[in-house]
């Protein structure tokens, strides 16, 4: 049976830096992922973005997410989970409100009993404060 577990966090460092991605939905933090035994790989990863306040425009960001530690088996793995881009058009800045769901990705990545960090990072300009949420599907 798959487990899923769903951290999220404000990006709020500097463009190409990873930060980790620790806040549990309720709130709360963890310092790590523990996989359990038994639990062999992560077989799916959600992520869903978003920018957590004013966006700057004229911007295109790459976001990435960064897995490592001990439960890794085949060490550290990092795997782009979504793009954003903003862009004046025309003589005044107008706001629109678009909504795009979380985006799914199967993977393969090996596990074994322990723990793993979750960290992500953003290139480009920096588009404002974005947010990111990650669940992982681990069997």
């Amino acid at each position: 049976m798959t487990r899923y577990i769903t951290v999220g966090d404000s990006m709020g460092q500097a463009t190409v830096v990873y930060a980790a991605v620790v806040t549990l939905p309720d709130g709360t933090t963890v310092s790590d992922v523990p996989i359990q035994a038994g639990e062999s790989v992560i077989s799916v990863i959600g992520s869903a973005l978003t920018i957590d306040g004013a966006w700057t425009v004229d911007t295109g960001n790459n976001y990435t997410l960064k897995l490592s530690g001990k439960a890794l088996v085949d060490g550290d793995q990092e795997l782009n989970v979504g793009a954003s881009v903003s862009s004046e058009v025309g003589t005044s800045v107008t706001g629109a409100l678009t909504l795009e769901p979380a985006f799914y990705q199967p993977t393969v990545i090996r596990v074994r009993e322990g723990h793993m960090n979750v960290s992500a990072a953003y290139d480009g300009t920096s588009p404002g404060t974005p947010f990111i949420a990650i669940t992982l599907g681990i069997d």
